[in-house]
C-alpha cells in the first residue's frame, strides 16, 4: 500500500498540536473534568487550619473530611465540592466559609494503541483534555508501511467497531468526534499485500 504524504504530514501535525488544540477546546467549552477514584484533592477552607487537607479519593468514590466525615466526591466537579463544603460547614459550625477544592494529581488515564502503529502501547489521556482517535495514532507516532488505514478497530466496553482513518480525519465537528475515554484500545490493522 502506498503511503500518502498529505496524510503522513497531517498525522504528524496533529501530533504537534494536539494538546494545544485540546488546551484551546477545554478553555472554549468550560470542560470540568469529574472527579475520579484515585485523584488526589487539595481542600482549603479560608482561616481554618484544621479544616485544610490533602486527601486521596478511596475506592468508594469518598474522601474522609473533618467535622463531616465521609464525603462523595466522584463523578462531582472541583466547582460542585466546593459548594457542597460551603454548605455543609456553613450549616453547622462556619459562618459563610470560603472553601477551595483543587485536584494536586490527577489518577492516570490511559488508553492502548496497538499494532501497526511505530510506538505501540499505552497513550496518556491527559486531566482536562479531549483526544480523538486521530490524536492517539499521532502520539503512537503514525503508521508503519505496512498498515492497513482501512481497518481501525476501537473497542470501548467489550464491542469493536471498524473505522477507515480517511473517514476520521473528515470529522471537524467537535461533537462529532469519538472522544477516548480511559480503558479504550485503537488497533491498526496489517495491510494484506
Amino acid at each position: 500500500m502506498r503511503r500518502n504524504p498529505v496524510l503522513q504530514i497531517i498525522v504528524g501535525l496533529a501530533f504537534l498540536l494536539s494538546p494545544i488544540s485540546s488546551q484551546l477546546f477545554a478553555i472554549e467549552e468550560g470542560i470540568d473534568r469529574r472527579i475520579e477514584r484515585s485523584d488526589f484533592l487539595v481542600i482549603e477552607v479560608f482561616n481554618e487550619r484544621d479544616l485544610t487537607v490533602e486527601r486521596r479519593v478511596q475506592a468508594g468514590g469518598t474522601i474522609s473530611y473533618p467535622l463531616l466525615g465521609e464525603v462523595e466526591v466522584v463523578g462531582k466537579s472541583t466547582a460542585q465540592v466546593e459548594s457542597m463544603l460551603k454548605k455543609r460547614l456553613g450549616e453547622d459550625y462556619l459562618v459563610n466559609p470560603e472553601v477551595s477544592v483543587t485536584v494536586k494529581q490527577y489518577r492516570a488515564r490511559t488508553v492502548t494503541v496497538i499494532g501497526r502503529v511505530l510506538k505501540p502501547g499505552t497513550v496518556l489521556l491527559l486531566e482536562e483534555e479531549k483526544m480523538d482517535i486521530v490524536q492517539a495514532i499521532a502520539q503512537a507516532q503514525g503508521f508503519l508501511p505496512n498498515a492497513d488505514e482501512d481497518k481501525i478497530m476501537f473497542t470501548r466496553g467489550g464491542k469493536t467497531v471498524r473505522y477507515r482513518f480517511k473517514e476520521l480525519m473528515k470529522i471537524t465537528e467537535g461533537s462529532k468526534k469519538i472522544w477516548l475515554e480511559p480503558g479504550d484500545v485503537i488497533e491498526v490493522k496489517e495491510s494484506v499485500f
